[in-house]
C-alpha cells in the first residue's frame, strides 16, 4: 500500500492492511455501543493530537483547522465532526474519506472506520507533531506482553488468518503466504522479527509494519500501525480457496 497518509491509506486500498478487524461490524445496539454527540467529540478532539502510530498523527485545532504527521511529511487541512458523532477530516490530497464514527463502551472510547473497528487512538494535550516527529512520540499507555518469536511462529505458520467474511491470509510454512480480499488474490513472503511481530512482503502492498500479537483481557489482540485490535480466527492449512 502507498505511503501517503495512514488515513488515505486505509481508504485507498483496504486489501487485508487495514486491521484485523475490517468485518468487526459490531452491532451497537446490542452490545451497548452509544455514539458521541457532536458536542461530546467536539469536545474530545479540540486542542488534542491523536497519536496513530509512532510515525504519524493528527492535532485537531480549535479553529477547525488540522495538521497531520505521517512519515515525516507534514500535510494540512480542516477537520469536522457530524450530528451522529463521526470525525471528517478535510486534506485536499487525501480525497474524500469515510468519517469515522465514535463511541463509549463501557468506560473505553471505540471507534468505527470503513468496517474496522477499535479502540481510539491515544491523546495528547496540544500540538505534539513538533516532537512525534522527532522521534519523542507518546509511548501508548497499554500494558501488552507480545507473542515471543517462537510463540508467534506457532500462531501462524501453516495456518489461515481470516479478516472476516470477505478475506484471509494463508502463512504457508516455507514462509510463502497467499492472500484474498473481495475475491482479488496476492501473493508475498511472510517472516517472524526478533520481537516476534509477524511481518509481510507483499510486492503489490508495498512496505508494511509488522504485526505484535498479545493476550488481552479479552482474548488474541494485535497491535498494527499503532493501534489494538482484536485478532480473527486462525484454522489449520490453506482456507483462501473458499472466497
Amino acid at each position: 500500500m502507498a505511503r501517503l497518509n495512514f488515513r488515505k491509506g486505509l481508504a485507498m486500498a483496504c486489501v487485508l492492511t487495514c486491521s484485523a478487524v475490517l468485518a468487526g461490524s459490531k452491532s451497537t445496539a446490542e452490545e451497548g455501543w452509544v455514539p458521541f454527540t457532536k458536542d461530546e467529540l467536539h469536545a474530545y478532539l479540540s486542542g488534542k493530537t491523536q497519536v496513530w502510530d509512532p510515525n504519524g498523527g493528527a492535532y485537531y485545532a480549535p479553529d477547525g483547522t488540522l495538521d497531520t504527521l505521517w512519515d515525516g511529511a507534514r500535510e494540512g487541512g480542516t477537520w469536522s465532526v457530524t450530528s451522529n458523532g463521526a470525525l471528517c477530516w478535510h486534506v485536499a490530497s487525501w480525497g474524500e474519506l469515510e468519517c469515522e464514527a465514535y463511541f463509549h463502551v463501557g468506560n473505553d472510547v471505540m471507534y468505527s472506520y470503513y468496517g474496522e473497528t477499535g479502540l481510539a487512538s491515544e491523546r495528547q494535550d496540544g500540538n505534539t507533531l513538533d516532537a512525534l516527529a522527532a522521534g519523542t512520540g507518546l509511548v501508548l499507555d497499554i500494558d501488552r506482553e507480545f507473542l515471543t518469536p517462537d510463540e508467534a511462529m506457532n500462531l501462524v505458520s501453516g495456518h489461515t488468518e481470516f479478516f472476516g467474511d470477505d478475506g484471509a491470509i494463508y502463512y504457508a510454512s516455507d514462509h510463502t503466504m497467499t492472500t484474498v480480499w473481495n475475491g482479488v488474490r496476492h501473493s508475498g513472503t511472510w517472516s517472524i522479527d526478533d520481537d516476534g511481530g509477524v511481518c509481510w512482503d507483499v510486492p503489490a502492498w508495498g512496505e508494511e509494519p509488522c504485526r505484535q500479537y498479545y493476550e488481552g483481557e479479552e482474548g488474541l489482540m494485535v497491535l498494527h500501525k499503532g493501534r489494538d485490535f482484536s485478532a480473527e480466527d486462525f484454522s489449520v492449512g490453506d482456507a483462501t480457496t473458499q472466497f
